[in-house]
């Protein structure tokens, strides 16, 4: 957009002249997992001077876990660029209707950095990538590799079950009843991903604990969460996990009202986002951390350095620190030293590769064949 503005002035003035750098670019692979395509060079408006312009799209925020998480990515671009950068967050809403037209908008705006994706809602990205190729799209959590395998799209992701492994150690160690639970969102593989992580890894820290599953059919309805972890606690279910989004946090309303129950939040730390509710947030022992925010940054920071390997796709891990546990003061308080030693041990053996934890986004026949297990 800048370049067809600067275009347009120099027709005006007629100077005859126009400068146009441009790149043909050259094949690269990045990250633990890639689809390598067309690497196209970024950094141009930064080199400049000019002030970049840098949009995020998301349905909406206030869920206090994933899409929270991931604006906040906004916020350490403030921090890292200040005035280098205009930042912007866009809501787009639920309906999917929109996702499209929001995205084309913004391109059409003069934005040169569009952050968008999700398995939601990342087609609508893609399409509207493939009309601005001016415009540089950072998908910070793609779901279809070969999709996103485009000369303007750099494209993130998250070894979510590796995050979830810990989460299921956590569980198993602090469970005094050997029965757990995980409540997830929708029954797609990106949601069965997180509790098969959590599966294997409670059963690798105890063989015989049990654990109830149910799912909530949205990331909205805290209602429905907070029934199905009810009624994990009434079967016995003293540590909850959730994979949900903002539903989660009828797992927390759950866990409230029941002594010696904990819960485990996802995406962000949840202790600290709901620190305004005291009730619900001593109620959460850590969280399977998803680092969205630091996803943004960095693959922002890459587009406007002129590194980002356009056409790729890079998955994060928990040795690359792109999932974790919120290891906060809480979290420490509540924790022994003896659970803190099997916590820390498991970490080291997945990022040493000693543990291998099960994808269901590279097996979907993995969820069924837990349960089975487990039944």
């Amino acid at each position: 957009m800048k370049k067809w503005i600067a275009l347009l002035l120099a027709l005006v003035l007629a100077l005859g002249l126009m400068a146009c750098a441009s790149s043909d670019g050259s094949k690269d692979t990045t990250g633990n997992e890639t689809t390598t395509g067309e690497e196209t060079t970024g950094g141009e408006e930064a080199a400049s001077g000019e002030v970049t312009k840098i949009a995020l799209l998301l349905p909406y925020t206030g869920d206090q876990s994933y899409f929270d998480v991931t604006a906040r990515g906004l916020d350490l671009l403030e921090e890292k660029y200040g005035d280098a950068v205009e930042c912007n967050l866009i809501e787009m809403g639920t309906d999917a209707a929109g996702w499209e037209t929001a995205n084309r908008q913004a391109a059409a705006a003069g934005y040169d950095i569009i952050i968008s994706g999700n398995f939601e809602y990342e087609g609508a990205m893609l399409t509207v990538a493939d009309d601005y190729p001016e415009v540089k799209f950072l998908n910070f959590d793609y779901s279809d590799a070969a999709l996103n395998s485009k000369p303007n799209v750099y494209a993130l992701t998250y070894a979510a079950h590796e995050g979830a492994y810990l989460a299921g150690v956590v569980a198993a160690v602090k469970s005094q009843s050997g029965v757990i639970g995980v409540v997830g969102g929708m029954e797609l593989d990106g949601i069965k991903q997180f509790m098969v992580g959590y599966m294997q890894g409670a059963l690798d820290t105890n063989p015989d604990i049990q654990i109830l599953t149910g799912f909530v059919g949205n990331f909205a309805d805290t209602g429905v969460a907070k029934e199905l972890a009810s009624n994990m606690i009434a079967q016995g279910a003293d540590v909850v996990y959730h994979a949900a989004g903002g539903a989660g946090n009828g797992v927390f309303e759950a866990v409230s009202e029941n002594e010696g129950v904990w819960a485990i939040g996802v995406d962000t730390d949840q202790y600290v986002s709901l620190s305004g509710k005291p009730e619900l947030a001593e109620t959460i022992l850590t969280s399977d951390l998803k680092n969205c925010d630091q996803a943004v940054l960095a693959g922002v920071t890459a587009i406007m350095d002129g590194t980002a390997p356009f056409g790729t796709q890079v998955v994060l891990t928990l040795k690359d620190k792109g999932v974790g546990l919120a290891e906060n003061e809480y979290y420490l308080a509540n924790m022994t030293e003896d659970e803190l030693a099997v916590v820390e041990a498991a970490k080291e053996k997945i990022i040493s590769g000693e543990i291998v934890v099960d994808d269901q986004l590279q097996d979907n026949t993995l969820f069924d064949s837990y349960i089975a297990k487990l039944n």
